[in-house]
């Protein structure tokens, strides 16, 4: 009787237990607060659970990063890319939040004297020395939290740009404090080159399903792309109330991680080069790339030209409130303006650009060689407008000499 007794005990001890595991890990049939709390802010205890998460491995260089289970990865290796630079994106819940998360990694051996050039961390993430960018709306049409830090020979930069992009600070340093770089015996795999994405992925890509407002206006193949010969799609932005897709900013930001696997360069297209505000100079938003993946001209009529520009550069239009004092006078509302030159003659360049008008995606710019450099004329009659300079990636062909 006895062992009967010990037997039923045990028994009802395991059905308590299989219970208590089973609820556990049901799913609740009704969202609570502390639910959504924790979608906004993963703990980090949760992203070390593996039911809710992944490890992202990077199959170009090899870091790794753990997700949450729920984020979609879609990484870019760069369609004309160096071996050592990779990014990737992640989405998540797109339906409602339309975020855009972009990690780029520049992976050379003097990354660490360079990232020391910036001066002293501000920040750290996990064990990482870091600095922070964050973009606000004065400076971005969409707030963006950015994080660049040093993880032994990768300098990382990543970016969550969203309306509600403090609310995920939290949860996107921690996924960031998970960053492993590459082992030493990683064996590189050749990384399949995504397709280049067409204007309606990108808007079922962050959430809108179906699509009633926006438009291909060019091809990859177009003609029009000149010196750069195969190009991407140039898409209008015409009905949209998003606050991303087809701004100017989301061409530059597509060409750069689509053929060169670079990050983002997120804010208005007027603070990608150095601008004066309430008389106070403020750096560029191209700063926070590593000093020896790019290079800037002036314009010649803002200053000298360092070097003539070629296809694959980048011109930034800034607008002023006085263009007979200079750039130098200071930044008004405008956000700017930026374009992809794609073809340079002795007498123009050309480029390709989004946000500008449905006619003119595509437009020849008169080009001139003065004193001081080369003058390239603006043709959008915008009295506040000015040709501030260009911008170089070396991984286009390398350092550009002198004009």
């Amino acid at each position: 009787m006895v062992l009967e007794l010990k037997r039923l005990y045990v028994a009802l001890i395991s059905l308590c237990l299989v219970a208590l595991l089973l609820s556990s890990c049901a799913p609740s049939s009704s969202t609570s607060s502390t639910d959504s709390a924790y979608r906004s802010t993963l703990s980090a205890s949760a992203l070390n659970t593996p039911a809710q998460s992944q490890v992202y491995t990077d199959a170009k260089l090899g870091f790794q990063l753990t997700i949450p289970g729920d984020w979609q990865a879609q990484p870019q290796p760069g369609s004309q890319a160096e071996t050592d630079n990779s990014a990737v994106t992640f989405t998540v819940d797109e339906q409602s939040t339309h975020s855009v998360i972009v990690i780029g990694v520049f992976h050379k051996s003097n990354m660490s004297s360079i990232f020391a050039a910036r001066g002293t961390p501000t920040a750290h993430i996990g064990s990482y020395p870091a600095f922070i960018a964050d973009r606000t709306t004065n400076e971005a049409r969409a707030p963006c939290l950015v994080r660049i830090f040093l993880a032994g020979n990768d300098y990382v930069m990543a970016d969550w740009c969203a309306p509600d992009a403090s609310t995920h600070q939290a949860q996107f340093e921690q996924v960031l404090a998970t960053y492993q770089p590459a082992s030493s015996t990683l064996m590189p795999q050749t990384a399949r080159i995504p397709q280049p994405q067409t204007c309606v992925g990108m808007q079922h890509q962050l959430g809108y399903s179906s699509v009633s407002w926006g438009g291909q206006l060019a091809s990859p193949t177009a003609s029009a792309w000149h010196q750069m010969n195969y190009g991407m799609f140039i898409c209008s932005n015409k009905g949209s109330n998003d606050w991303y897709l087809f701004q100017c900013t989301e061409l530059i930001n597509r060409l750069l991680y689509e053929r060169w696997a670079l990050p983002h360069l997120p804010g208005n297209a007027a603070r990608y080069l150095d601008y004066y505000q309430n008389g106070v100079l403020h750096q560029g938003v191209i700063h926070t790339f590593p000093t020896s993946s790019y290079q800037i001209s002036d314009d010649a009529s803002q200053g000298k030209s360092s070097f003539r520009p070629v296809a694959g550069d980048i011109l930034v239009f800034q607008d002023v409130n006085n263009p007979h004092a200079g750039w130098t006078s200071g930044l008004i509302h405008s956000p700017g303006h930026v374009a992809i030159i794609v073809g340079v003659d002795d007498a123009h360049i050309y480029i390709a650009q989004e946000n500008y008008n449905n006619t003119q995606y595509f437009l020849a710019l008169p080009m001139h060689k003065v004193a001081n450099g080369y003058k390239i004329t603006d043709l959008s009659g915008w009295s506040q407008r000015i040709v501030r300079g260009w911008i170089h990636f070396t991984v286009n062909g390398g350092p550009l000499t002198t004009a």
